[in-house]
């Protein structure tokens, strides 16, 4: 059984989300063997998604993370006050959307090898990932610090996920408008 707290110095965020570590060093090398650990360490843990953040804690001025997620999950529209972010594909493919104020796609690009690497938005755009692959690992950045409240402010025309159901249909529209993107 792998144990990434072991394996290449991190500690586990118990009060995160979904399965995440941070890094408790300031230099961080990341090859094939970490993210092949992140994929087993995720499937342990029931094929969660699963999250490596290079920098040493929410405080932190910039953030940088390795992020694992799975096609068929819910990742809600969201934006940043203040924030742009950008994600370079590691494994796999994902779907970049960006969203008008009303829900309206404004752009769509697919990053994964052999198409495009890597995608970047700007400060308050709507935005979500969608996997396109069983597993996609990408590298996420962005300004920190993590703000609990109010870091990712969530839209109106957007299932909420509480509706599993609801929530599934939505992702399956946007899981078909990236499958004619590729």
């Amino acid at each position: 059984m792998v144990d990434l707290t072991k394996e290449i110095g991190v500690v586990r965020d118990l009060g995160a989300r979904s399965l995440s570590y941070y890094c408790i060093e300031d230099v961080v090398g990341i090859d094939d063997g970490v993210v092949g650990q992140l994929l087993e360490v995720s499937a342990q843990n029931g094929n969660c998604d699963a999250r490596l953040s290079l920098h040493t804690s929410p405080d932190s001025n910039f953030h940088e993370m390795i992020i694992l997620q799975h096609r068929g999950g819910y990742y809600r529209p969201h934006l940043h006050r203040n924030k742009g972010e950008s994600c370079h594909i590691i494994r796999g493919k994902i779907c970049f959307f960006v969203f008008n104020d009303d829900g309206t796609i404004v752009d769509r690009q697919v990053v994964g090898m052999n198409e495009s690497i890597m995608y970047r938005t700007g400060i308050d755009r709507w935005h979500t990932v969608i996997p396109m692959t069983d597993d996609a690992v990408y590298h996420e950045s962005k300004p920190g610090p993590y703000l609990r409240q109010g870091d990712s402010v969530y839209p109106d025309w957007a299932p909420n996920g509480q509706d599993a159901e609801e929530a599934r249909r939505y992702m399956e529209h946007l899981s078909a408008l990236a499958e004619r993107c590729s």
